[in-house]
């Protein structure tokens, strides 16, 4: 019960971070349209941090997408498969996509290392470094999500939504 009330918190911080993002984003969109079609004027940083908020809103919306296993998928052939073969499919599925998510947080990690040392500014003197950071921790969180799903498809538990 404790782990329920935690995971549902867990899920509510998630879209809670993901709809403020998606509001801040659209707020400053047309701020800077306003600003510029009505008054000849903008703010000098907001292009680039319009191009941040893509990427975050992006990557934590597919850390939503991941909670209920929502990703693409080509599931032609699960189809037609028995239950017990699905089961398995869904094991090697799982498990790869959590080892190819491991693989993409590990490198991105150290491209935001190599940012930190190159000391480099993304807008407003916020350097690149903190705007990339996303990466290895939405990549991260993915890859334990789908190994948490690898656990459950081994051991035949079905997942519930919103889990």
């Amino acid at each position: 019960m404790i782990v329920r009330r935690m995971l549902a918190i867990v899920h509510w911080l998630e879209d809670a971070l993901l709809a403020s993002l998606l509001a801040l984003m659209i707020f400053l969109a047309v701020t800077q349209i306003v600003l510029r079609n009505g008054f000849d004027s903008g703010i000098l940083w907001a292009d680039s941090l319009l191009r941040v908020l893509v990427l975050w809103i992006a990557l934590i919306g597919a850390i939503v997408a991941s909670r209920d296993r929502q990703h693409l998928s080509v599931d032609v052939v699960t189809r037609f498969l028995a239950p017990s073969a699905k089961r398995g499919v869904s094991v090697v599925t799982s498990l790869f996509t959590a080892g190819i998510c491991l693989l993409v947080s590990w490198y991105s990690l150290e491209f935001v290392l190599m940012e930190y040392e190159s000391a480099t500014m993304a807008f407003a003197g916020v350097p690149s470094w903190a705007c990339e950071s996303v990466m290895p921790v939405a990549f991260l969180l993915i890859a334990c999500r789908y190994l948490l799903h690898t656990v459950q498809a081994a051991l035949g538990i079905e997942q519930e939504a919103g889990q």
